[in-house]
């Protein structure tokens, strides 16, 4: 099969797992092409917004034929990156990148994840005019969005989380779960057990809830480890708040994840948003136990490996889980335990994962050209 990739996010753990999952399909024979969005410009980009929401608010206008002409053109000129894993092909507006990618690799099925709305919609309207099968890919609860508000739905729905998934068939969709590919040989260390690690110290993310348990805990060293997502203004704010905290360190971007986890006791996870990070399987692959918010994605990806704060509970609820984590050897011990079996278990192996993608994906191109031929 001839697939092409679509997502406005070319970094992060979804760029990364979506380069994995590219690479080993790519290995069994495929083609594959994946298309994300650059950096954001501070000229295109802005402008091609500004013209959509014009353009949305004028739907029956006389104009809006003309102001769509005017947008086709805007970011579409793609480059491809050598990013690690497998190639990356990016524009600033991916929906009209797509149209240089089409006519060079003619995609037999294009499978859009962590994509924002705009570009979805879009695409997806050249995809039904072209006939060309479309998936997508749910890897965060927001992507809920694109089949409740933008309305809509895809060929063939997936999703990393059984969370995800169920609240898709609860909105009406079948939808099939496949776990994002984590491949964990170049995470795997032994780690030295003496800190706790927060990958990508965003507001999002939880990023504010560490500085409450380092200021209550002055006896834990913490390490905020930057991401590729790291924004600069939200890396300066990380770091004009360090001088309060002089047991929070920050780590700079690595391309090596064995590095993240060297000395790691606790992950902690205390996200604002429902997903499935893959920094849960790669710590729990190291017997790092987990410290999460109770959302459904995270609750069945941190398992039996770890403990749950609710999201809206208060900061004393944080303080005590972490203190269990630390302070009692045994609680800690069993914690262990339990993160590297969970870590074990068969459905995120990748190969089991790549080949139920592989069959799905194929069901749906094979049953379109038996339609269609």
């Amino acid at each position: 099969m001839n697939f092409l990739f679509v997502s406005t996010v070319a970094g992060g753990g979804s760029g990364l797992s979506q380069r994995q999952l590219a690479r080993r399909l790519q290995a069994r024979g495929h083609q594959v092409t994946v298309l994300a969005a650059r950096d954001q410009s501070r000229v295109v980009r802005p402008l091609y917004e500004r013209q959509v929401d014009l353009s949305t608010r004028l739907h029956g206008s006389r104009l809006r034929p003309a102001l769509l002409a005017l947008q086709r053109p805007m970011g579409r000129r793609v480059e491809q990156l050598d990013t690690p894993d497998h190639p990356t092909w990016v524009a600033t507006v991916p929906e009209n990148g797509y149209r240089a990618l089409r006519r060079r690799f003619r995609p037999q099925v294009v499978v859009a994840s962590s994509i924002d709305r705009v570009t979805w919609r879009r695409l997806r309207a050249q995809l039904q005019a072209e006939g060309i099968p479309s998936v997508l890919y749910l890897r965060e609860a927001s992507g809920l969005g694109h089949l409740t508000v933008t309305k809509a739905p895809p060929d063939l729905l997936l999703a990393n989380a059984q969370s995800h998934a169920e609240a898709a068939r609860a909105l009406g969709y079948a939808c099939e779960v496949v776990p994002s590919v984590v491949e964990l040989d170049r995470a795997r260390t032994r780690s030295a057990r003496e800190v706790v690690l927060l990958v990508n110290p965003i507001q999002l993310l939880g990023g504010d809830r560490v500085w409450l348990l380092a200021a209550a805990r002055p006896d834990i060293s913490f390490v905020l480890q930057e991401s590729g997502l790291l924004s600069d203004a939200q890396r300066d704010e990380v770091l004009r708040r360090l001088p309060e905290h002089p047991n929070v360190t920050v780590r700079p971007f690595t391309t090596v994840p064995a590095d993240l986890y060297r000395d790691a006791r606790v992950l902690l996870v205390p996200h604002h948003v429902d997903n499935r990070p893959r920094v849960v399987l790669e710590a729990q692959a190291n017997g790092i136990p987990v410290l999460a918010t109770a959302f459904p994605g995270l609750a069945e990806s941190v398992g039996p490996g770890g403990i749950l704060v609710d999201d809206d509970a208060p900061a004393e609820a944080w303080i005590d889980a972490l203190g269990r984590m630390w302070d009692d050897p045994a609680k800690y011990e069993q914690l262990v335990a339990a993160a590297l079996a969970h870590a074990a278990r068969p459905d995120v192996d990748p190969d089991a994962v790549t080949a139920r993608f592989e069959e799905l994906v194929g069901t749906l191109v094979r049953d379109g050209m038996a339609r269609t031929g």
